[in-house]
């Protein structure tokens, strides 16, 4: 294998990839779960005992408020943030982010400051989206390969596959 990508990221791939990081790599989704079921509990034990105790009803439905309303918040912000700094680097309109060097023997990555080699073994992980194939060079250090097409996608998927075991490679398209 010897193929050059130009990894130019659309505002598209940007926001598929923050999302996909965050939720499915990062795991972050169980904390605002796990708040959101200590607040609903706490609001259900108000609730039971809201013919008993004077205000326990408000209080537990201000509890389940919370609990529902500040992980949405949390949600929210990430996307306004995600959405923002794809505006402020201009995604849209920019050229290439670094270029990406698929090789036998591994994977280069430069741009105009920095270039950095790593081999087949070193990467980490590599995952297949919709509109990109992310090389996880460490668990919070990814490169990005824009794929054009569908056939295109494919044929890059194909050649990273066999270049990494198995269980470093997943296809999350679906």
């Amino acid at each position: 294998m010897n193929r050059t990508v130009y990894a130019r990221i659309t505002p598209e791939i940007f926001q598929e990839f923050a999302w996909f990081d965050l939720l499915r790599q990062q795991k972050r989704w169980r904390a605002p779960l796990l708040f959101t079921l200590i607040m609903a509990a706490f609001s259900g034990i108000c609730f039971l005992a809201a013919g008993r105790v004077r205000g326990a009803g408000l209080l537990g439905g201000v509890l389940l408020g919370i609990g529902i309303v500040l992980p949405l918040g949390w949600l929210l912000s990430f996307y306004l943030s995600v959405r923002t700094e794809a505006k402020r680097l201009r995604l849209a309109q920019a050229p290439a982010a670094y270029t990406l060097h698929l090789t036998d023997q591994g994977l280069g990555v430069s741009n105009e400051k920095e270039k950095a080699d790593f081999s087949w073994s070193q990467l980490h992980l590599a995952c297949r989206l919709r509109r990109c194939i992310c090389l996880y060079a460490a668990p919070r250090r990814a490169f990005l390969l824009p794929t054009e097409t569908e056939e295109a996608g494919e044929r890059l998927w194909q050649e990273i596959c066999r270049q990494l075991p198995g269980e470093k490679a997943r296809d999350y398209r679906h």
